[in-house]
């Protein structure tokens, strides 16, 4: 019962998360690395909540109209074949190498969770679309194959390329993972790499707290949410590394 609250609260957390700016599988799967399930497993499990999360997200944003979708299909599309690509790479990979890139990209989003905050800039970069479509083509390789921290690059990314404010960005963002998430988790069911019930406990929680999320403001409890992250990733981190069973624990 003990280890169905926290796959449950730990969602809540993460679709809240996920769904105002990202982060949220950097808390998921730590939680359920922690949990015993290995890091292939836990990557793909983590898959169902994240798009159930963004179909939430996605219906949400698109009522309040903060969403329009046919400006983005074409970085849509690239995202789709670039995580189908992502996803069978991850399927493929030893379990042991896959610790190691999880636990180097865990730390990676925490040094990109602290960093410095700098002022937005009002110049945009004007991009062809084919060289959009490169752009989330990778975007989508790297979400397909890990997930953890790819909210931050696709706001990075948005902000870079289109001019987006932070709530369509958002909502933009929510879509495309929306759809390369539906196609990753087919990879993965394939590959029989989900645990369903836990995915399916961690989805409900996703849910309400991306219902949340898109009704709240982008900086509530920021500081809060950090810490977790913190101990999360780095309790993970050590486990990923082999450090703890160095230690006997």
């Amino acid at each position: 019962m003990l280890l169905y609250i926290i796959l449950f609260l730990a969602g809540v957390a993460a679709g809240f998360m996920n769904t105002l700016a990202g982060g949220g599988s950097t808390l998921t799967l730590p939680v359920l690395v922690l949990l015993g399930l290995p890091s292939p497993i836990a990557n793909a499990t983590n898959r169902v909540a994240i798009l159930f999360q963004n179909m939430v997200g996605t219906v949400r944003f698109a009522k309040y109209k903060e969403l329009k979708v046919k400006p983005v299909i074409h970085i849509t599309i690239a995202a789709i074949v670039g995580a189908i690509i992502g996803s069978l790479f991850a399927v493929k990979l030893n379990a042991r190498v896959f610790d190691k890139i999880l636990g180097v990209v865990l730390i990676l989003m925490l040094v990109l969770i602290f960093r410095p905050k700098r002022k937005e800039s009002a110049e945009r970069i004007s991009l062809h679309k084919w060289l959009e479509i490169v752009i989330f083509f990778c975007v989508g390789l790297y979400g397909g194959f890990i997930q953890a921290g790819v909210g931050f690059i696709f706001l990075a990314t948005l902000n870079i390329v289109e001019n987006f404010n932070l709530v369509r960005a958002n909502a933009v963002k929510v879509f495309i993972v929306m759809c390369y998430t539906f196609f990753a988790v087919i990879v993965f069911a394939l590959s029989d790499k989900i645990i369903w019930r836990y995915s399916l406990l961690l989805a409900a929680g996703n849910m309400i707290g991306a219902f949340i999320g898109v009704h709240a403001a982008v900086k509530n409890g920021a500081g809060f949410v950090k810490i977790v992250i913190t101990i999360a990733v780095i309790v993970a981190c050590l486990k990923l590394f082999g450090i703890l069973k160095l230690l006997g624990l």
